[in-house]
């Protein structure tokens, strides 16, 4: 029996041996220095959404202007854009310049023509494409005297635009991310250059305050559940805070803002950016006078994202500059991942936030 429990002990010493130099052989290189495991890859992030994505993000952006006029509505593939700036323009309507990078859109539209205003924002991206209907010959110069600009305005690339049956001219020209990249020769290249900053916890705004005993109740975090404002005193926006998807859903004015897939327009990050905008000296093809709208300088802005909202300033000292965005305290306004919406209103607009 001794003999018996004396072998069982010097098995069990040899598995135990055994055991340890399979460890070692797992975790040595062979030289006797220890394996370093492999760090996982850092994952990468959509320049203009702070979005993980596949996408490879060293193709340039496309930006795509399209029309926000009642009959041009429902528009299809904004929600599709990166980022989408809202600009003024005749009659106290608006236009939005989609801009897609990391993301694409099937259908995009109705495309409508350019703007003074519309090489001045793209500009700060670096090298970009462009998509529209086309502009008066001013503009038209202005763009093909671009060094940063792709050209691809419809006529000289008709293959990437179609005019759809169901719509009415001229709000029937439509087109797809795809189709104008498979357009572009080469003009752009390189993804787009953004000042703007992302962090995830902008989403989590942090809870009230406990006030002190005897002390009145105070908020910790700003109100940030909702903002409106005008482009005219006929064209009013309004944003909501759904804090199911944390982002903000669109109005104008009280009535929800639908796309032609059925969903309402939102963003998870909307600015109003306060900026000096008058009659401009050229006309569109109705011979109304366009606005001038300045993108250059400084000025007040609000920014809302998690249902949360920051008042501060926008600062822009060059073209080829990029636009920041600091609080009261001068330190950079993060966004949270995500779409954002870029509103363009005069400084003499009041911004309600509640």
């Amino acid at each position: 029996m001794f003999v018996s429990m004396r072998i069982k002990t010097l098995c069990l010493l040899l598995l135990v041996v055994l055991l340890a130099a399979c460890s070692n052989d797992t975790s040595s290189t062979g030289d006797g220095d220890e394996a370093v495991p492999d760090e996982a890859a850092a994952p990468t992030l959509c320049p203009l959404t702070g979005v993980e994505t596949t996408t490879d993000i060293s193709r340039p952006a496309l930006a795509v202007k399209v029309d926000n006029a009642p009959p041009a509505r429902p528009q299809a593939g904004v929600d599709g854009a990166d980022l989408v700036y809202e600009e003024l323009g005749e009659g106290g309507l608006t236009r939005f310049l989609s801009i897609f990078h990391c993301n694409d859109a099937e259908s995009v539209g109705p495309v409508r023509s350019a703007r003074n205003v519309d090489p001045d924002i793209l500009e700060e991206f670096g090298q970009v494409l462009l998509g529209y209907s086309g502009a008066n010959s001013q503009v038209l110069a202005k763009i093909a005297g671009s060094s940063f600009i792709g050209d691809l305005k419809h006529g000289s690339n008709g293959d990437a635009y179609i005019r759809a049956s169901d719509r009415k001219a001229p709000y029937n020209l439509m087109t797809s991310t795809q189709k104008l990249r498979s357009a572009a020769t080469g003009d752009a290249d390189g993804p787009p250059k953004t000042a703007l900053k992302f962090n995830a916890d902008v989403l989590n705004p942090p809870a009230p305050a406990t006030p002190a005993e005897g002390a009145p109740a105070t908020d910790a975090a700003p109100v940030g559940n909702s903002v409106s404002f005008s482009y005219s005193n006929a064209n009013t926006v309004k944003y909501t805070y759904d804090a199911a998807s944390k982002s903000y859903l669109r109005f104008n004015g009280e009535v929800a803002h639908k796309l032609a897939n059925g969903k309402q327009v939102s963003a998870v990050n909307v600015v109003v950016q306060k900026v000096k905008i008058v009659p401009g000296t050229i006309r569109d093809a109705s011979g109304s006078l366009t606005q001038d709208t300045t993108v250059v300088g400084s000025g007040e802005v609000t920014v809302l994202r998690g249902g949360t909202s920051v008042t501060g300033t926008w600062n822009r000292p060059s073209l080829t500059a990029n636009t920041t965005f600091t609080d009261s305290s001068g330190e950079i306004i993060e966004f949270a991942p995500g779409t954002t919406f870029i509103h363009l209103v005069s400084q003499e607009r009041a911004v309600t936030v509640q």
